[in-house]
């Protein structure tokens, strides 16, 4: 259950675009970051996706990707050309297909063959209407679902929503939330004409003028349940009332928000949070498992990223700098922990967290506060000398980040075990035998 958000240069401090979202997924399901090259192809290669096999293209663009470990696409992304999107789970009446491309294929995909967010678009729509969509998008469980898109670059900025092939797509004016619900109704800028059709023959709407996609697609049992609506009028709120001084830094807040409750608890709340905490297998069996922040210039972009879970309690570092690769340090992770894999390496402070979460929280936050501050200040002031992020600065960061993870877990190991309720750690306390993560 995630959340995506957008601000263009009229909403923002310096004019450029932000971008930003949480991955929400089960909460061992390992999502790791991915710097592929560019690459040229020779003609009839194909491409195997995670459920199908489609044609290649002749070149493929260079893609920073943060991916579920076990599939081809990926959640979020973005490439050479300053591109982004992200990916929205739908609730709707019409169910996937046990095949296709999954979403996260078709954003992977349309990263790798788009120079500009409006042939983003193009490209998504043509796969999608190509291939369809489908097959099951869960680790442990099985969950199909439609899917939205936000697609930005440095100028523009589209909300995309799909039902099988059938889309509808409105061009963003200044600022965007989308949270796993379908978020354009009658306001679309342009819609496959199968889309009002179908809905037409089902009696969902009496014509094209009585067309409401959010009120004739909506599943609305499965909407409520995933608390689309809350968050994404959350980070709507945020967005309009930050609009004109909107910063990084900001987006980074907005993606940490628990309903402004500063003694908020995982534990006790009952609907999911824009920073997703699993507790249970029913209302919240999901968590914000990696969390991505973009700055898109006129010449330059730059990326923050915690590669890693809950973002209220990990620090964000920059990645995907021109001609860098991922931190000298970083490893991708599988589904056993493992301490040289940076996804565990902060897994385990969370899951020492998760047992006393107020002690754990106010002592990591003040350090993070001063972590990107510092990095943020480090990274504006290179690009206001015409310089961008090189490897050292890229690997300088994430050496930080460790150790300050590394800090945060020997202080919560020393921590005096709480009175916490029973079934939230019988719950945590089988995930991380089951992950073989080490609690001592």
């Amino acid at each position: 259950m995630c959340d995506t958000i957008v601000a263009l240069g009229s909403a923002t401090k310096d004019g450029s675009t932000l971008f930003g979202k949480n991955s929400n997924r089960e909460p061992d399901e390992v999502q790791n970051l991915h710097i592929n090259p560019r690459k040229s192809y020779s003609a009839n290669e194909t491409v195997k996706c995670t459920y199908i096999e489609i044609p290649q293209v002749e070149e493929t663009y260079r893609v920073l990707l943060s991916k579920p470990f076990w599939m081809f696409g990926a959640e979020m992304g973005a490439n050479e050309h300053g591109v982004v999107i992200g990916n929205e789970a739908l609730m709707t009446k019409v169910k996937p297909g046990n095949t296709g491309l999954t979403g996260m294929d078709l954003l992977r995909l349309t990263l790798e063959r788009s120079v500009s967010a409006k042939s983003a678009l193009d490209t998504l729509i043509k796969l999608l209407e190509t291939h369809g969509q489908g097959g099951n998008c869960g680790y442990r469980r099985q969950l199909k679902y439609m899917n939205s898109f936000i697609i930005a670059d440095r100028n523009q900025a589209f909300v995309l929503e799909t039902i099988d092939k059938n889309w509808a797509w409105k061009e963003v004016n200044e600022f965007w939330s989308i949270s796993n619900k379908i978020s354009i109704e009658r306001d679309y800028d342009a819609s496959s004409p199968g889309l009002i059709n179908y809905a037409k023959q089902k009696g969902w709407c009496k014509s094209e003028d009585d067309f409401n996609f959010y009120k004739n697609y909506s599943d609305k049992l499965m909407t409520w349940g995933a608390a689309g609506f809350n968050r994404e009028q959350t980070n709507r709120c945020h967005l309009r009332d930050n609009a004109g001084s909107l910063t990084e830094k900001d987006f980074m807040s907005f993606l940490r928000h628990h309903k402004d409750k500063p003694n908020w608890l995982p534990q006790k709340d009952l609907r999911f949070t824009v920073c997703a905490h699993a507790a249970n297998h029913l209302s919240r069996p999901d968590q914000t498992v990696n969390s991505l922040v973009g700055k898109i210039m006129q010449t330059s972009a730059v990326w923050y990223t915690t590669g890693a879970a809950s973002p209220c309690i990990s620090p964000y570092f920059p990645i995907f700098g021109v001609n860098t690769g991922l931190p000298r340090e970083y490893f991708p992770g599988d589904k056993v922990f493992n301490n040289t894999h940076y996804w565990w390496v902060a897994e385990k402070f969370h899951r020492l967290a998760n047992f006393n979460f107020t002690a754990s929280r106010g002592y990591v936050t003040p350090k993070i506060h001063d972590f990107e501050s510092e990095c943020l200040q480090h990274i504006n002031d290179l690009l206001q000398q015409g310089k961008q992020p090189d490897q050292n600065v890229i690997d300088y960061w994430f050496e930080k980040a460790i150790n300050l993870t590394k800090a945060a877990t020997d202080f919560t190991q020393k921590l005096p075990k709480t009175r916490i309720n029973p079934i939230y750690r019988a719950y945590w306390n089988k995930y991380n035998k089951q992950n073989h993560v080490p609690m001592g």
